[in-house]
């Protein structure tokens, strides 16, 4: 542990560790308010090699844009880690988007999320998510889940 880390209380865990799951269920159901009011006002995602998006209106933009691309798209997020820090709280875990459109399901990426969190009135929001993929986009495969 490093001088600047400090040790969340369970509500804190729980509450940092919960905004994975709000954060990918208003992503994937196509709700762009709900999902950049989790983060502060000037909440950023990144992903590596693009310009950062930024800010609440850009943040619900970035929603309606993928909800009109790619419908049926589904995050999976597992092995979550959540470590406080002198200011807040830093996280990581894995992702995998799949885009469920029966008889189908596609992997559209899989990587990993490196986030900060800062504690608002509002409670815990994200201030940075940096996704950084690890596979180059266009290099995933189709899979047929018909059983046929």
């Amino acid at each position: 542990m490093t001088t600047d880390s400090r040790v969340l209380g369970d509500t804190d865990q729980r509450e940092v560790t919960d905004l994975y799951a709000r954060l990918a269920y208003a992503y994937d159901e196509a709700r762009p308010e709900a999902f950049a009011a989790l983060y502060t006002e000037d909440g950023a995602f990144e992903v590596a090699g693009a310009e950062p998006v930024r800010g609440a209106a850009a943040l619900a933009d970035l929603v309606r844009g993928a909800a009109e691309r790619s419908p049926g798209t589904r995050h999976l997020v597992s092995n979550v880690l959540v470590r406080g820090t002198g200011d807040g709280a830093s996280g990581t875990a894995y992702v995998v988007a799949l885009r469920v459109a029966p008889p189908a399901v596609r992997l559209i990426t899989i990587g990993r999320y490196d986030d900060e969190f800062t504690r608002t009135t509002d409670g815990w929001r994200i201030r940075r998510r940096r996704f950084t993929p690890f596979v180059r986009p266009g290099a995933v495969q189709a899979t047929d889940c018909s059983g046929g």
